[in-house]
Formats: C-alpha cells, sequence, structure tokens
C-alpha cells in the first residue's frame, strides 16, 4: 500500500501548533503573576520589604523603579524599619525598608522530597541572585512546627541535570544551604549568637588547614511563593569540606557522624553491635564518607566501647591519642555556659583523617541561654550538665587542670560577660530596628515574642557566668 506524503507534514503541522498554543498559554499564565524586585511582595497579607537604596518622599509619594507609592507619612525619606501604610494601585499594603537580604523562593507542593523551584535572593545594594533549585522541608522535631526549616539545593538549570556552587550573602561558594525558620525561639537570636560564641572558642586541631568547626549564618526575610514566612537564616551546612576532613580513597579517612536521638552510643550508657548494611547505629548516623556510598561503623563503636568500657587506667593512658582533648575543653565549656542540651543530640562526633583524634561540635542550639527546645524558660543557672565522658575526663588531671585553665582564659576575652551581653544585644537590635518583629507578628510568625527577652538573656549569663567562675574555680 502507498503512503500518502503529506501525512507525516499534516501531523508535524498540528504538533506545531499544539506546542504554540501550549507555550503560548503557559506564557499568559506567567504573565499573571507579578515580578515586584527589588521587593518582596506579599499580596495576600498586604506586606511590602524594600531593600534597596533609601528612597525621597515627595509629597507622600516614593518612586522606585517604575513603582509608584502613596505613603501616609510626612517623612521626607524611608525610616529603617518602620511600618508605612501604602496605597500601590488602589490596595492598601504595609511597607516595610530594612537592611536584611531578602530571600523569594517559588515552588511546588512541598513534602519530604525535593521540590523544583526558582529562587531570587535580593541583598541589600547587591544585584539580584537567581537560581533553580529544590527545596525540602528539614529537620526532625521542628518538621511539626507552623514554621518549617528547609534544605536548598542549587540547580544549574530547570530541570536539574547538575546542582551549582555559588556563594551566598559572603559565605563559601556551595550547592547545598539550610534555610532555618527558628520558630521555637522568642526573639530568634539564640541560636544564630550561640553559633557565633563557638566559632569564636572552639578550637581546630590542624591549625595549618582552613577548616572551621562551625559555620556561618546570615538572617534574611524570607517569602514562599509570595507569602511572607518571617524571620528566617541562611547557612552553610556541616560538612566534610566545611571540616576540612580527608577524602576517602581506598581507605576510610575523615568520619563525620550526627547524633539524631538519645540512644545506648550516644549517651554512653552501653556499647551496642553493629551492621554496615544500616545507616544507622546506636543514636548516630553517618554523614560522611555515607555521602559516597560508603558505611563502616568499625572506629566509631571502638571509640564508644573505649569510653564505656576501658578500666580507669587505660583510660587515662590511651585518651589524649583518641579524643582531641583541647576541643573536649572547649565543648565542655560551651555546653556548660550555653546550658544547652547538646550530648545525645544536637551533636557532630568527627574525625580529621585515619591517624587524628575525635573531635566534637554542637548543632542546634535554639534551646540554650535560659529556654528550652520549645521555646519556653528554663530559669535555671546552678546546674551543671556531664554525661560518662565528662564524668571520667574530670578525673584525668591533664583535662581537670586545662579545662580549668581555659575558662579562666577565655573569661578574659570571648567570654567576658559584656562581650557575650554584647552580642545578643547586638543581634537583637539589628532585628528590632530593622522591624522584624513587627512584620512576623502581621503573619502570625511571631512564637512568644516579648521585648523583656533580651533583659531576660542578659539577667540569666550573668548569673550563668558567676556560677560558674564558682565552679572552675574550685574544680
Amino acid at each position: 500500500m502507498k503512503k500518502n506524503k503529506f501525512i507525516p507534514i499534516i501531523i508535524l503541522t498540528l504538533l506545531a501548533i499544539f506546542i504554540l498554543l501550549e507555550y503560548s498559554e503557559k506564557k499568559s499564565s506567567l504573565s499573571k503573576e507579578p515580578n515586584f524586585y527589588p521587593f518582596g511582595f506579599d499580596l495576600k497579607n498586604k506586606i511590602i520589604v524594600y531593600n534597596g537604596k533609601s528612597i525621597a518622599i515627595n509629597s507622600g509619594i516614593l518612586k522606585i523603579e517604575n513603582y509608584v507609592f502613596h505613603i501616609d507619612s510626612t517623612d521626607t525619606k524611608l525610616s529603617m524599619g518602620k511600618k508605612y501604610t501604602v496605597n500601590f494601585q488602589g490596595e492598601i499594603f504595609r511597607m516595610f525598608y530594612t537592611e536584611l537580604p531578602i530571600l523569594d523562593i517559588k515552588t511546588g507542593k512541598i513534602k519530604r522530597k525535593y521540590s523544583q523551584s526558582k529562587l531570587c535572593l535580593l541583598e541589600k545594594g547587591e544585584k539580584a541572585f537567581f537560581s533553580f533549585a529544590r527545596l525540602k522541608i528539614r529537620g526532625t522535631t521542628s518538621r511539626k512546627f507552623p514554621k518549617k526549616s528547609y534544605n536548598i539545593e542549587l540547580w544549574k538549570d530547570e530541570q536539574g541535570s547538575d546542582t551549582e556552587k555559588k556563594s551566598l550573602l559572603g559565605m563559601r561558594s556551595d550547592d547545598d544551604w539550610i534555610l532555618d525558620g527558628m520558630w521555637n525561639e522568642p526573639i530568634r537570636i539564640r541560636d544564630f549568637t550561640s553559633q557565633s560564641i563557638w566559632l569564636e572558642i572552639g578550637r581546630v586541631q590542624d591549625k595549618s588547614t582552613d577548616a572551621k568547626i562551625g559555620i556561618a549564618r546570615k538572617y534574611c526575610d524570607f517569602f514562599l511563593n509570595g507569602k511572607y514566612k518571617g524571620l528566617y537564616y541562611l547557612s552553610e551546612k556541616i560538612d566534610r569540606k566545611q571540616l576540612g576532613l580527608k577524602k576517602y580513597k581506598t581507605q576510610m579517612e575523615g568520619e563525620l557522624y550526627k547524633s539524631y536521638k538519645y540512644a545506648n552510643g550516644t549517651t554512653y550508657t552501653k556499647v551496642d553491635s553493629f551492621d554496615n548494611k544500616s545507616l544507622i547505629w546506636s543514636g548516630y548516623e553517618p554523614k560522611y564518607p555515607k555521602d559516597i556510598g560508603k558505611v563502616d561503623w568499625t572506629n566509631l563503636h571502638g571509640f564508644i566501647d573505649f569510653i564505656v568500657n576501658s578500666t580507669p587506667v587505660d583510660f587515662n593512658k590511651e585518651v589524649s591519642s583518641k579524643l582531641d582533648l583541647e576541643n573536649m575543653m572547649d565543648y565542655y565549656i560551651f555546653r556548660n555556659l550555653s546550658n544547652s542540651n547538646i550530648s545525645g543530640k544536637n551533636l557532630y562526633t568527627g574525625k580529621y583523617s585515619k591517624s587524628s583524634l575525635y573531635f566534637f561540635l554542637p548543632w542546634d542550639m535554639d534551646g540554650s541561654f535560659g529556654n528550652n527546645w520549645d521555646g519556653e524558660r528554663n530559669d535555671v543557672v546552678d546546674d551543671l550538665l556531664s554525661n560518662l565522658l565528662f564524668d571520667r575526663l574530670l578525673h584525668f588531671s591533664d583535662f581537670k587542670s586545662g579545662v580549668k585553665e581555659r575558662w579562666s582564659e577565655l573569661r578574659k576575652s570571648k567570654l567576658n560577660t559584656l562581650y557575650l551581653v554584647k552580642q545578643f544585644k547586638d543581634n537583637y537590635e539589628y532585628l528590632d530596628r530593622n522591624g522584624v518583629y513587627i512584620r512576623e507578628a502581621l503573619t502570625g510568625q511571631a512564637q512568644n515574642y516579648s521585648n523583656t527577652e533580651i533583659d531576660y538573656i542578659e539577667s540569666w549569663i550573668k548569673r550563668r557566668v558567676d556560677f560558674l567562675d564558682s565552679y572552675f574555680e574550685n574544680l
């Protein structure tokens, strides 16, 4: 049977028409979504956040880019953090001028898996950064909070054919980022400031490297699918790169584990058997080299076994060949200073290489400096936080004298009471003068907010440090 040579042409023509119609429909739909850069725009809650240059107000009229706003104010220029009532295209909005970066993400429905997204980051005075991305809700307990936290992965293209490393807000160049909502923190400064304090006092084992023992973070105003979600911080991740761990080649070198729950291993209660086919063991989950498909619990198991079962003589004789004692001193001091529950959970255990020593670093310190993990006050300043490991270390003379000396040294500098209080006050005042607490209240994102909280933190720090001065002096 002879084929009709016109049929393929007709089919191709119809297909082309269909594609053009489909594209036209999508383009029309997308054009209905306003592009309000350089602003964060919440059409539902009628909130505008602007972080560009300071603009003059002429007779109640404010012109920014191609937009005209009628402001109910006698101000001659925008004031930082002030709430303005503005009329924009016949609608009444609340407008804020802020120093904070604005992060705007458009995405689909977000569940446990990543959702394809588009990201725009507006840093004050800088050109907007655009990227394709993937977004996923993160956390265990925090997943249940009304204000979610997220993992962000930057993409090179819309299909996600490959990730793309970029430096955001002056932090390291990477493709993986954390967006933390701080829902259970009344004034959003405890975890943020605690991370800064730890970075200042935590010592790195190999001083010749660029390794860090914590993360950089930056506050930002976050908009998700055109809705203002409140204050977040964007941060680096704890991983092999951040800590400078030696790469796995033919054998285990650098190691990194996260304590995700209270269990025998994370509380040093007893030593459980392990299975290298499992991605969890005794309250730990591997972070490296698991991410390249390798899991071997042998070394960590041996380390926990030594802590739990070694004799006092063997412990004192061998502990300095297994643990970075300088790091242990810094961690013990920080844990008790912050009164943070960073043992058994919220803790990373790492090792730079096969021949190096195990070290700790804290994580997720929202429940600290006078508050519990749920945002409620924990006004206790005269207790000590310890576990079997530190109980044993405090019977080791080198550690006992070393931690006492380290406390005395830090009290003259990084842990000076006035300096500690200043770090919290500086972060609070930065957020307050930028109107963050007012904005969050407008959308119900404020959790137990009170302007007396900063006074409580100052009082708590002073009382806690006085108690620890006495404790370490008599150790």
